[in-house]
Formats: structure tokens, C-alpha cells, sequence
């Protein structure tokens, strides 16, 4: 009945806002540009920063100093000339190989890793990660097509949220093991070389790209596995919205950081009408931002911060977007909600 009464609701909300639309008052709702809209473009704009090659950028990505910035995302090191990669791929193969110097080069990007994290938390997932664009993009193909998402259930969500933190942890011991020499694992070598290479969506995407346009010999090796990987990652992120970031091991070593992070999203309970917009609209299938009653601090360690319960949240300053303390974007009335609240 809860539920049946919060649609009800949301529904309602929307009669309104023709009603208004249709007062003629001159002003009408009020609209703005959609917070997923300028996520697109900035989406691409990283893609671009990652793998400027492709484009026609010969020079892109040779400085030295941005070599040893690794990003928070899950950009991979597979891209030609691209300027950087991500910190799990420097965390796997620096634990591999890196016994003699006691780990001293992981330490550095370590801690950019941190600061970039608590800076933005994991806003690196839904705006700059080239696995987060053809997430976004396969949704609105589907969305066009009028296919209705694959809904996951909260505590469903919960359980495969957690999995992406044993992922990192099988990966990092396993190559661990490989590079200790008191293991004596170094045949595995040829059987399972260091895992996330062969895992790797990123790997079969973007290089079978780069050899489309000649930025890579048609010989470049792609392993079978992150063939599959890649095909499995689209059909899941068809099926379902942001299904990768649910798994994803970049954002397991993101996720604790969310919580301390610079950038927050919050909630004003007194104006919340309990009509779940901002659990329907979430890709991450997170209801804590639906449940919050009391406290206004709604961030999540899945909140990947892509702003959809902001952008589609019927209330006026219900839901607002703060870095620093400071209010950045807030819930505006719309005379329409996106996906998550037409259900598709």
C-alpha cells in the first residue's frame, strides 16, 4: 500500500504541474538544464582526455607527469598514448613486481588515489570513466526503444555490490601470491598472467577501436576472457542500469571513501513526500535516499553521484548537491520525471 500510495503520489505531482503549465500565470514551471545532460558532455570529454589517439591527437598523453597520476576511474592503460590509467591496475602490478622496492612506488599514487577519492568521491564513476559512457549510452538506446529495465532488488543490489570487494581482494592476493617468491607461484604465470588484464572490458572495447583506425597492428593479442568480459558487460548494462558499477573493483576501492568525501548529496526531509522518484530513478538501486527521514547526510558508499534523484525529485530544495558546505545543484520542479520514475 506504502508503495501503491507513493506512485499515487508521484503521479499527482505531475498532474500538478500541467495544472500549473496551464494557469498561464507567464512563468510556468520552472525548468533549468538537466544535470544528466552536462554529465554527457563532460562523459565525453574524458573519453576523449583518455584516448585523445583516436581522434587525431599525436601528441596527447606523453607528459611524464601525468603518467604517474592514476585516476580514480576505471580508465585502463590499454589505451594508446593515453596520458594515464587507473590506480587498480597500478595496485596490481606493483604488488606483482615491486618486492625489492618494499612497495615504495605504490605509495605516491596511493595518495593521489585518496585525495582525488575524498575530493569527489565516486563522481569519478558517473562522469569521467570510459565504462560509464557506454553504461549511460546503452540505457538511452533501451529507453528508446521503450525495453523496461531489468529491476534488481535492494537487497539483491546489496549482495552484488558486495562481490566487487572479494573481486579485489582474489585479485590483489592472487597477484600477490604470483610475485612473492616464498609462494613459488611462478609457473601459474602462463596459466592466469596478472588477472585484471585478462578481466577487462576496457581492454576488448577500446583496442579492437584503436585497430578500426589503425592506431593498433591487427596482431595486438586481446584475451578471449576479456572478450567475453566485454560482451557480458553489454548485455548486462542493456539489461540493467549501471550494472558494471555494481562489480566494478575501481569502485570497491572508491566505495569507503564516498562517505568522507568533499562533494555530498543531502537531503531536507520536512519537504520529501515519500514518492520514491529518487529510488525508481536510481542506477544503483539505492534506497537510502527514499528511507531517510530524520538526518540529512544520504550518501552512499554506492552512490556513484550521477544526480538522477536530483535532477528528477519533484521538490523544491528536497535534495541538493553540497561540496564543502557550500549547495551546488538542488531538486527543482518538473513538470516531468525521467526513466526510473515512467518505469522503463
Amino acid at each position: 500500500m506504502r508503495r501503491r500510495g507513493g506512485i499515487e503520489l508521484a503521479t499527482r505531482h505531475l498532474a500538478q504541474g500541467a495544472g500549473r503549465e496551464a494557469q498561464g500565470t507567464g512563468k510556468g514551471p520552472r525548468r533549468r538544464w538537466k544535470i544528466e545532460s552536462i554529465r554527457l558532455v563532460t562523459q565525453v570529454f574524458g573519453l576523449v582526455l583518455g584516448n585523445g589517439m583516436l581522434i587525431g591527437l599525436p601528441l596527447f598523453g606523453t607528459s611524464n607527469v601525468l603518467r604517474h597520476i592514476y585516476f580514480p576511474n576505471a580508465s585502463t592503460k590499454f589505451f594508446i598514448n593515453a596520458p594515464t590509467y587507473a590506480t587498480f591496475y597500478k595496485v596490481q602490478d606493483t604488488v606483482y613486481s615491486a618486492w625489492n622496492s618494499m612497495y615504495i612506488d605504490l605509495l605516491l599514487p596511493l595518495l593521489i588515489f585518496v585525495v582525488l577519492t575524498i575530493l569527489l568521491g565516486r563522481a569519478w564513476c558517473a562522469w569521467l570513466c570510459p565504462l560509464g559512457l557506454p553504461q549511460d549510452l546503452l540505457t538511452r538506446l533501451r529507453r528508446r526503444l521503450g525495453i523496461r529495465h531489468l529491476e534488481i532488488a535492494p537487497h539483491h543490489a546489496d549482495l552484488i555490490h558486495s562481490l566487487k570487494y572479494l573481486g579485489v581482494f582474489v585479485i590483489v592476493f592472487y597477484t600477490f601470491a604470483l610475485g612473492a617468491p616464498g609462494f613459488n607461484l611462478k609457473a601459474m604465470w602462463n596459466a592466469l598472467p596478472v588477472p585484471y588484464e585478462q578481466f577487462d572490458p576496457n581492454r576488448a572495447m577500446y583496442v579492437y577501436a584503436q585497430m578500426a583506425v589503425g592506431l593498433a597492428p591487427t596482431s595486438t593479442y586481446v584475451p578471449t576472457m576479456s572478450v567475453l568480459i566485454a560482451l557480458l558487460f553489454f548485455g548486462t548494462s542493456f539489461a540493467a542500469r549501471r550494472f558494471w558499477c555494481h562489480i566494478c573493483p575501481q569502485g570497491a576501492m572508491m566505495a569507503p571513501l564516498n562517505h568522507v568525501a568533499l562533494v555530498k548529496l543531502r537531503k531536507d526531509p520536512g519537504k520529501c513526500t515519500h514518492c520514491r522518484i529518487c529510488y525508481r530513478v536510481c542506477p544503483m538501486e539505492i534506497l537510502k535516499v527514499y528511507e531517510e527521514r530524520r538526518g540529512r547526510e544520504v550518501t552512499s558508499d554506492k552512490c556513484v553521484h550521477c544526480y538522477h534523484c536530483v535532477d528528477n525529485c519533484p521538490e523544491d530544495g528536497c535534495l541538493s548537491v553540497e561540496f564543502l558546505g557550500k549547495r551546488l545543484l538542488g531538486s527543482r520542479y518538473r513538470c516531468q520525471c525521467d526513466e526510473g520514475g515512467s518505469g522503463v
